[in-house]
């Protein structure tokens, strides 16, 4: 190989410049030796290039070994583009600059900074990078054809200050440049300014084969077996090969490939009884080898498989239901292919219910497998059980569930299976299913009662009798446990001796039954049952009624609250006036009601009904209805109750020991916020010289005690036009007993004869103050005028002479 030294070169140029022969000799004599030193570099076969690069082709370097990049890009001085840039080597600034100035490199699309390159010698320029960044990239080398371009670029200036200057500055990105021939041209012009491609390299920075960690097998119902591993990313091409052999004398000297090339293409192999090498169903074990090999090395894996573990089993088949009961159902199912397998199979069973709050949730069964196969009895054909016991025969296996909650209800099951061997969560089949419904049984229970749950109407026309309506908590859809699901009500008596006869309800319903015509002084004890085609419930609820003259005095004026907060309701009332208080031996409470209904009161409620007690000092308390709809009516009563505390502690409901007033429906209902309401149908009766005498209608809402107080609010006016008070406001405040006990009347006394004036009224509640009613422009009579009343107020007259013949001795 000829070196040319640039600095002889230079120096030789110097010393002639004066001589044009002596320059013509050095001119040939580098050309000479140029072609002498490269002229077999070229870019590759068949590509006709100014130039090549050494090394040529692919470039593979291991990441951070210390092996630096470089790339050597060689101009062949044969060729018209070369020879030519010989003849113009003097820029403008009257500087030599040979051929491997114009020389560029490029980094896919970013040019490369000139302090990664070094000129060589007038055809070749080196590119050194000392540590390579990963990954795989395309360096090209491109000759600039036109030199001022090159110079007034950052690259020319190779002597310049670099420390800002980053590797791959996006500054300086061109488009690709593709290698290029000198093709067209004879005569060896091209146009200024152009970049000339002359060679590329492609350059895979990267690592060695790693060791895989992550490989994994998993045979397919014991019919197959597919191994997948992963590898991480890696520039330089890297392939797996995967082998296989058996343990034991014969298997274990030779490995066996993968059937296909799927392992180099794929990083997996299969395997199943068609492939070729074929699947090897009855070794528990394998011992793979995996064969990583790149250009930079190789590296070899061992794994021992345990094949019997890592088995994933088709689903059951042929799930079958073979005896059930209201509680438990017997299972008989079948595996399929592994019905053979040499080791134990465990399974799971997984069910729930359609009365499940939650669909998503399953209920798990545990499965043993310690107990005594199933016996078939000659006399009832049917098989016998052990609870929670799996057993098999030669083709099934078999489980009776027990402890199912529900009678006459949907269940749905699936059945997994896995081998014994397998360890995780994700070893187990896919489930088979299957739907069923469990057997009827009487009703788990009767529907909930409570004291004082009823009603009683005497009649209009004869008060000896009375229709006795008495209500219950529904029981829930899941306990009816049958078809033909009724409620039983009724009660009994003794007509004749030694002869009981049952009285059934008049009507039933979801939650009441009426019993009409009853006498009022009689007590009664009502029995209600849960009936379907099975049979009555076991238990029963029992509601005593007494008698008219027996009974408690009800509550009064049970008054409703609906706040805004939907399911919010505050209920208040008033006693009778003679509930007693709790004492050491009798409990004396009231029972709120609420029934949730389609329609409002005054209709029969025959919604869910529920109730809680609040003790006797009481007269108002908040109720929050849970699950609150809406689109319903919620109906509340009230009771009020007494029960003897026995000391025995068999304080149960019963005619001896309780009694009640029975319910009182509610009276009045109160929307919203109490404190926006105004007094209505307020006008004047009675007027005088001195006096006015204003009356309105009591609301329900004043009678049971939220409003405080009443204040009237007046002052005279200019004129009847005007309701510009004409002075200050006076005020006038009524209590609410005096106010119930006149009835919602006052008189405003001490007024001015002949004077108009403006009156409104609002109330004082337990939660502020209301709105004034709308105001009345009323004038009072001149002194003669005597006074103006209604008849039905005559009771009031003499007080109002009284205050008239005060007024004139005034």
């Amino acid at each position: 190989m000829v070196v040319v030294d640039i600095n002889m070169v230079t120096w030789i140029n110097r010393r002639s410049s004066s001589s044009l022969s002596m320059l013509y000799i050095t001119l040939t004599l580098i050309t000479l030796l140029v072609d002498l030193a490269y002229c077999s570099v070229r870019c590759g076969l068949g590509i006709k290039s100014v130039g090549g690069t050494v090394p040529s082709g692919d470039i593979v370097i291991e990441y951070g070994s210390g092996v630096p990049l470089e790339i050597t890009c060689i101009l062949q001085s044969d060729t018209i583009i070369v020879q030519n840039l010989f003849r113009e080597r003097i820029d403008s600034n009257n500087k030599t600059k040979f051929p491997s100035h114009r020389i560029a490199f490029y980094k896919n699309a970013e040019i490369v900074p000139s302090q990664y390159v070094t000129i060589v010698n007038a055809t070749a320029a080196q590119l050194r990078i000392p540590s390579p960044p990963a990954g795989r990239n395309t360096y090209y080398c491109t000759l600039l054809l036109d030199y001022e371009l090159l110079q007034n670029d950052s690259y020319a200036n190779s002597d310049g200050d670099h420390s800002s200057t980053t590797l791959f500055s996006d500054s300086s990105t061109l488009p690709p440049v593709q290698p290029a021939t000198t093709s067209s041209t004879t005569d060896g012009s091209h146009q200024l300014g152009s970049l000339l491609g002359v060679c590329l390299n492609t350059v895979y920075v990267g690592y060695k084969p790693e060791i895989i960690r992550n490989f994994t097998c998993i045979s397919e119902n014991w019919v197959n077996l597919r191994c997948n591993w992963s590898t991480s990313e890696n520039p330089i091409r890297t392939t797996y090969k995967l082998l296989f052999r058996l343990p034991g004398r014969a298997g274990g000297r030779i490995f066996i490939n993968c059937p296909t090339d799927s392992d180099i293409r794929d990083n997996n192999c299969y395997w199943d009884f068609n492939t070729k090498p074929m699947y090897r169903q009855a070794y528990e074990f394998y011992d793979f080898r995996l064969n990583g090999q790149n250009a930079l090395g190789n590296v070899s894996t061992f794994f021992n498989f345990h094949h019997y573990a890592n088995i994933i089993p088709a689903s059951p088949i042929n799930i079958t239901v073979i005896d059930k009961t209201e509680s438990s159902v017997m299972f008989k199912w079948s595996v399929g292919t592994m019905t053979n397998f040499p080791r134990d199979l465990i399974h799971k069973i997984e069910y729930k219910s359609q009365w499940d709050s939650n669909p998503e949730q399953w209920h798990s069964v545990n499965i043993s497998d310690e107990c005594n196969a199933p016996i078939l009895s000659n006399k009832t054909n049917s098989f016998l059980y052990d609870m929670n016991c799996q057993e098999r025969d030669n083709d099934f296996y078999y489980f009776n569930v027990t402890g199912l909650k529900y009678p006459f209800t949907h269940y749905d099951f699936r059945i997994y299976v896995r081998s014994s061997l397998a360890r995780g969560e994700d070893k187990w089949s896919l489930p088979g299913y299957i739907t069923l419904k469990t057997k009827s049984s009487i009703p788990k229970r009767p529907p909930r009662s409570d004291l004082g749950i009823f009603d009683c109407i005497t009649s209009r026309t004869d008060k000896t009798k009375r229709d006795i309506f008495i209500y219950w908590q529904r029981i829930d859809d899941s306990e009816k446990c049958g078809d033909s699901f009724e409620y039983r009500a009724y009660y009994t008596s003794n007509i004749m001796p030694n002869e009981t006869t049952i009285h059934y309800s008049n009507e039933i319903y979801e939650s009441y039954a009426k019993f009409q015509g009853l006498n009022t002084s009689v007590g009664y004890n009502f029995t209600v049952y849960s009936s379907n085609n099975q049979g009555l419930s076991t238990e029963y609820s029992t509601i005593y009624v007494p008698s008219e003259s027996e009974r408690l005095e009800k509550p009064i004026l049970l008054t409703k609250i609906v706040f805004d907060q939907q399911g919010v309701f505050e209920l208040s009332w008033k006693n009778a006036g003679t509930t007693k208080l709790s004492t050491a031996d009798e409990d004396n409470y009231y029972t709120l009601f609420w029934c949730e209904n389609v329609k409002g009161h005054p209709h029969q409620c025959n919604g869910y009904v529920n109730w809680t007690h609040v003790p006797g000092s009481e007269f108002r308390y908040n109720v929050t209805i849970l699950n609150y709809n809406v689109q319903n009516h919620y109906q509340f009563a009230i009771s009020a109750n007494s029960r003897h505390l026995l000391s025995n502690e068999t304080n149960c409901y019963h005619k001896n020991n309780s009694n009640s007033s029975g319910m009182v429906w509610e009276s009045c209902t109160i929307q919203n916020n109490i404190t926006s309401r105004k007094v209505e149908n307020v006008w004047v009766n009675i007027i005088g010289s001195t006096f006015i005498g204003l009356k309105w209608n009591i609301n329900c809402t004043d009678r049971i005690g939220l409003v405080g107080e009443y204040q009237i609010f007046y002052c005279s006016v200019a004129s009847v036009n005007s309701k510009m008070c004409n002075g200050s406001m006076l005020s006038k405040t009524i209590s609410r007993e005096v106010a119930q006990k006149e009835e919602g009347f006052t008189l405003v006394t001490n007024l001015k004869p002949n004077t108009t004036y403006i009156i409104s009224i609002t109330i004082s509640t337990n939660y502020g103050k209301g709105i004034h009613s709308d105001p009345l422009l009323v004038t009072t009579l001149g002194l003669e005028g005597g006074w103006y009343f209604k008849q039905e107020y005559s009771k009031f007259i003499h007080q109002l002479m009284k205050n008239s013949f005060l007024c004139m001795n005034r």
